[in-house]
């Protein structure tokens, strides 16, 4: 699964963007252009980080491949530790605002989530990777 690198730098750069126009536009005795534009500029190196993420699944091998972002090592799950998914779904006023996809794993008694996809207003962009995720486990074999 790769993520939009294209759409992550153009969240990257608009962030910049407006953390320059915040220092410059915002007088110096005020503060409150300096942490604006420290606000905006972690949010462009969150953009970055989050771009970064890799998630590999090897059938041949039976193995799922993550990696968190650039800053984490990449670990390695079997097939045979996959225990569930679990979709995570956060509503305001019985509107879905996002829905969270994860991997439940059971390393040597530790239950361990790990993210699979991110879907804003709504669960079915979240339902289809799960379907396909299961297709690539072939989990109805199970």
């Amino acid at each position: 699964m790769k993520n939009n690198m294209p759409v992550a730098l153009i969240r990257f750069v608009a962030c910049l963007i407006v953390a320059v126009g915040l220092y410059c536009i915002i007088p110096a005795e005020k503060k409150i252009g300096l942490w604006g534009a420290l606000l905006f500029g972690i949010l462009a190196l969150v953009n970055v980080l989050k771009a970064t993420k890799k998630l590999t699944i090897d059938p041949q091998e039976k193995i799922i491949i993550h990696k968190n972002n650039i800053l984490n090592n990449e670990v390695t799950y079997r097939f045979e530790e996959f225990e569930q998914f679990y979709v995570l779904t956060g509503k305001y006023l019985f509107i879905t605002m996002d829905s969270t996809a994860f991997f439940i794993f059971n390393q040597k008694g530790k239950e361990k989530k790990v993210p699979i996809a991110v879907g804003l207003f709504g669960s079915k962009k979240v339902q289809n990777v799960i379907n396909e995720v299961s297709d690539i486990m072939n989990i109805s074999e199970k």
